[in-house]
């Protein structure tokens, strides 16, 4: 996956994956740069800097509603809107990409454009195989929520304790200063992508970045 801002910036470097369901979806965007947090182990050693960092992930979750695909082959579009507040689980509590998307597929149906009707952002994502089934929702033993769609699972945990307000975490916490348990409170929200690797699903991306590598106990 990537994406083309209206401003000429781009990213091409962060891991991104969606998660679509029958309706639905789970969205996440791990930035690279986050990777190098992964020996901190908890919350509570992660530095000021650290969690800044943290606040930057963008994943969500709740469902998707899209107009009928009209078109053939390369010619295929449709319309579709993404709702979170209220139905799941957002790490940014207002999030970056407010409008409905414009979607179009290539002649094989693997690549699909997304387009924001503002000129906002063109995003090109690319189909992951063996991803068609199963599809399921679930809750783990643990309480965390589990989004599958076959060998691709994305585990989720709400923070604990509500923001402030909604505002973009980078906003909350230069609000919050160097209240570092605050800060911390606010980036307590889990989203880890999983992918099966034999007979395990093993994390290999998360906003909470020392969990990769820990095997979720998922029933295949």
């Amino acid at each position: 996956m990537s994406i083309d801002n209206a401003d000429g910036s781009s990213d091409t470097t962060s891991t991104v994956v969606w998660l679509q369901l029958e309706s639905s979806m789970v969205d996440v965007r791990f930035s690279a740069d986050q990777a190098e947090l992964a020996d901190r182990g908890s919350l509570g050693n992660c530095s000021l800097r650290d969690l800044r960092l943290l606040g930057t992930s963008e994943a969500s979750s709740g469902y998707t509603t899209c107009t009928p695909v009209k078109g053939e082959g390369a010619d295929r579009r449709a319309t579709a809107e993404w709702f979170t507040r209220g139905h799941g689980v957002a790490f940014q509590p207002v999030t970056a990409y407010p409008e409905p998307g414009l979607l179009e597929w290539d002649e094989s149906g693997s690549v699909m454009i997304e387009r924001a009707p503002s000129g906002a952002y063109v995003e090109e994502w690319h189909r992951v195989e063996n991803t068609d089934a199963p599809l399921q929702h679930t809750t783990l033993k643990d309480g965390r929520q589990l989004y599958r769609t076959g060998s691709i699972a994305v585990v989720i945990r709400d923070r604990p304790h509500p923001v402030p307000r909604p505002a973009r975490l980078s906003e909350l916490i230069d609000e919050a200063g160097d209240n570092h348990a605050a800060i911390a409170a606010m980036v307590d929200c889990e989203f880890s992508l999983a992918e099966l690797r034999g007979d395990k699903f093993v994390i290999a991306a998360s906003t909470l970045p020392w969990k990769e590598g820990e095997v979720l106990n998922v029933d295949l």
